[in-house]
């Protein structure tokens, strides 16, 4: 009875363990912490843009160093780490580790990567804009680029985590709490037509840049993965998450703008 009982208590003890392992996976085969170091260096750039919109570069190297903490490495991957625990079947996990483990998976999840770190330069942006603005829209290949992008809802996703992301920002700016806060999403959704432009610019020129390289057969590949529920699944988990943290981020940024406008310290 004893050993039984020592087995029952073993078995329930390893089950969360494995399922944390296959979270920890996928993970790394979404390469995870090279995102959260692109996501890093972009922070730096909202810093400096910070500086120049709000704070008229008064916030200086002690603005700056805050910005780096808040892009805090450890925090952004548990964020992720959670949602994707929470919210993933063991029977999800294990499809999406077979898929972004394959070859297919790994050129897909390098070759947006690279793409990313590309259109930090403004040149190549430019450039990757200019490619889709006065492209071939009846390529095989921006058809296959729209239908992946409409088949995800990507440029709604975005928008709405934009949306979220500012209207934290500016709750973060009102440390005495003085903006009402249905006025402020009344004035952001009023930007909305246009942050739905850009994000459609941004998303359609990153996703010609990215998928270029492969084939059409490859595309359809990955096109059909998303169609599916493990897709679906990965797609809500990889929002969810990135929602969270950017609400998060931008909220304390938000904070220590204010910090810097009212003479605190940081």
């Amino acid at each position: 009875m004893r050993l039984f009982l020592a087995f029952a208590a073993l078995f329930l003890w390893t089950t969360p363990l494995q399922a944390e392992e296959k979270v920890e996976r996928l993970l790394q085969a979404l390469h995870l912490d090279e995102v959260i170091e692109i996501l890093q260096d972009e922070g730096g750039t909202m810093g400096q843009t910070l500086q120049d919109s709000f704070l008229d570069n008064k916030g200086g190297q002690v603005f700056q160093n805050q910005v780096d903490r808040i892009y805090d490495a450890d925090r952004m991957r548990r964020q992720v780490v959670d949602v994707f625990d929470q919210s993933l079947t063991d029977r999800e996990l294990d499809r999406a580790i077979l898929f972004y483990e394959s070859d297919l998976g790994q050129t897909i999840v390098s070759l947006e990567i690279t793409a990313r770190i590309a259109l930090a330069d403004e040149a190549i942006e430019e450039m990757a804009q200019d490619a889709y603005e006065n492209g071939d829209k009846d390529s095989e290949l921006y058809r296959l680029v729209d239908e992946y992008i409409r088949i995800n809802n990507l440029i709604e996703e975005n928008v709405q985590n934009s949306i979220s992301a500012d209207y934290n920002f500016f709750r973060g700016m009102d440390l005495g709490g003085e903006v009402d806060d249905a006025e402020l999403l009344a004035q952001l959704l009023t930007q909305k037509d246009s942050m739905t432009e850009e994000t459609q610019t941004w998303l359609y020129s990153f996703f010609l840049l990215a998928y270029q390289p492969l084939s059409d057969a490859q595309i359809r590949e990955n096109i059909a993965f998303s169609r599916t529920e493990t897709g679906r699944a990965i797609n809500n988990a990889l929002f969810e998450s990135f929602d969270q943290m950017f609400d998060v981020i931008y909220f304390q940024l938000g904070q220590a703008v204010a910090h810097v406008l009212q003479g605190s310290d940081l």
